[in-house]
């Protein structure tokens, strides 16, 4: 498996083994019910998240909270924003299928050429 993580759009669909599931009472979901539910369980675990600035606070897991980051390989900090995301990591990479290639998966006749240039 390659670690070529891509982020989900919170519309998108995950499915997950029933005993892995967490948060969510369902093993498939919308990426969005994942991430509210995080938000609610912090919401109500967090003294300081309840105190004041909820609704800004709320933005982790949306529109994303104004923040300095420090990345690796930078010249120093860089200001913007982070929020919660699920990614998700395919085992293998997507196929795409080309116009130039036949629609059915039979394998090309050596007559089809010469077929063809009849046409």
């Amino acid at each position: 498996m390659s670690n070529n993580f891509e982020p989900l759009r919170a519309d998108e669909v995950v499915s997950v083994d029933n005993s892995l599931k967490i948060l969510v009472n369902h093993p498939t979901f919308k990426t969005h019910e994942l991430t509210e539910a995080l938000i609610t369980l912090l919401k109500n675990a967090d003294r300081i998240f309840q105190a004041d600035k909820v609704d800004e606070k709320m933005k982790w897991g949306g529109e994303g909270i104004t923040a300095q980051v420090l990345k690796y390989g930078a010249d120093g900090w860089q200001k913007g924003k982070v929020r919660i995301s699920l990614e998700f990591c395919p085992d293998e990479p997507e196929v795409k299928k080309t116009s130039n290639e036949p629609n059915t998966s039979e394998p090309e006749s050596p007559l089809d050429e010469i077929r063809r240039m009849q046409e």
